[in-house]
């Protein structure tokens, strides 16, 4: 029963917090409060682009942060400052951050395409093209998935 009762609590807290908006605290951040990681891979790879805005959000668990940029690119990075979206929509990703395995496949495949949007995650790299087409590779650098 005293099981049961918990059950119940934890769901009703869950829902709670879900309807109020949940753990989730999405606020506006000074560039200078942005892990030190994160800022040298700024000052690194988008030097001569202007900041528009930084975003801390705080999850339960985790903190993510957001540099978006005055030209629509945006940066995304963990809560130790790895990146892990690299998203610019009018120009192409620094080549420097695409592995040499994902640029041979575009340049082989996809020769008239750009990579305009690259995120990691742990188990796979998604990769989006001017035109649309985005792809999907594992970690080892194999397509898993082509999405048009």
């Amino acid at each position: 029963m005293k099981k049961l009762m918990f059950v119940a609590v934890a769901l009703l807290f869950s829902i709670g917090a879900t309807a109020s908006g949940g753990w989730d605290d999405d606020r506006p951040i000074k560039y200078s409060e942005l892990p030190a990681k994160a800022k040298s891979f700024v000052s690194e790879h988008f030097a001569k682009e202007k900041i528009s805005h930084v975003i801390e959000d705080k999850e339960l668990l985790y903190t993510e942060y957001k540099v978006v940029f005055t030209n629509g690119s945006k940066v995304e990075f963990d809560s130790s400052g790895c990146w892990t979206e690299v998203d610019c929509r009018y120009s192409v990703v620094p080549k420097e951050l695409v592995p040499e395995a994902i640029q041979q496949y575009v340049d082989r495949h996809c020769p008239q395409s750009k990579i305009i949007e690259l995120r990691r995650e742990r188990n796979e790299w998604e990769v989006k093209l001017t035109g649309g087409l985005e792809l999907t590779f594992d970690n080892d650098f194999r397509i898993t998935e082509i999405d048009d």
